[in-house]
This record gives structure tokens, sequence and C-alpha cells, in this order.
């Protein structure tokens, strides 16, 4: 196994909370707000994780580096904030995460030979091909009733 594979199954777990717990907060309060406190959250929880000194690799800070993280937090906070709209709007959980989560692999699995010169394969044809399959199969998951506060 991959050295990569034991962190990725950990964080695979970690979304699987996190989207169950995205969940039941959608409709229960403003799609921004749970955006902020999701995001807030998140930042509070990674602080205190670098304050007691889980920080990983010494890699040398650049100014890209820093750019790009910074896109990234943008790109999820956005995406976050659509997340809840289309959750508190009645998307099943299966639905709204294989279009969301496996269409963001997707397509980021086509973009990445073009971006950061990762090979073409047949292995990776063959996985946007199954990705594509469970966002066809999934995305047609009847919607469940929009969430209403009690």
């Amino acid at each position: 196994m991959a050295t990569w594979s034991i962190p990725a199954i950990f964080a695979a777990i970690c979304i699987a909370v996190h989207y169950s717990f995205l969940r039941a907060a959608s409709g229960r309060l403003g799609d921004t707000l749970g955006a902020l406190v999701l995001e807030s959250t998140a930042a509070l929880g990674i602080a205190l994780a670098f304050l007691f000194g889980v920080r990983g690799d010494p890699v040398p800070t650049t100014r890209n580096g820093l750019f790009f993280a910074a896109a990234s937090g943008l790109a999820i906070s956005a995406a976050s904030i659509l997340l809840f709209v289309a959750l508190r709007r009645g998307g099943a959980v299966a639905s709204t995460g294989a279009i969301v989560l496996g269409g963001g692999v997707t397509l980021s699995a086509i973009a990445a030979p073009f971006l950061f010169g990762e090979t073409w394969s047949t292995r990776r044809a063959v996985g946007i091909l199954l990705g594509v399959a469970a966002i066809a199969v999934l995305s047609r998951d009847p919607a469940v009733n929009p969430v209403t506060p009690p």
C-alpha cells in the first residue's frame, strides 16, 4: 500500500463525518452562516493542531504556495455555501455527495495531466469513467424533503 493511502483513507472517513454533520445542520441555520461556522471551526481545529505541533513534514513556504492555499480556501468556502443550499433544498446525501465530491474528483482527474503534468493511463481513464457513472447513477436518487427548521 502506498504511503499516502492511510492518510487518504482517514481523510475519507473525516469527509464522511463532515458530510453527515453538514446534512444534519442544513436547514437549521442560514446557508452562509452555516458555511461560516463550518469554516471557522475548521480553521480553529487546524490552528490548534499547528499550535500543538502537528505540522507535517518541513517544507519551505513560498509565495505561490500561500496563493494556491488561499485560492483553495476560497473555492472550498464557496463549495460549503453551495452544499448547504443543495442539502437544504432536499438533495439526498448520496446524490449531492456524488455530484459534489465525485464530480470534483473526476474533474480534477481530468485536469491534473494538463495542470500538473500527471500521466494519462488506462487506470485514470477507467477511474474517470467510473466517476462519471457513479455521478449518473447516484444523482438520480430521489430528493428528500427540504429541511425545515423545528
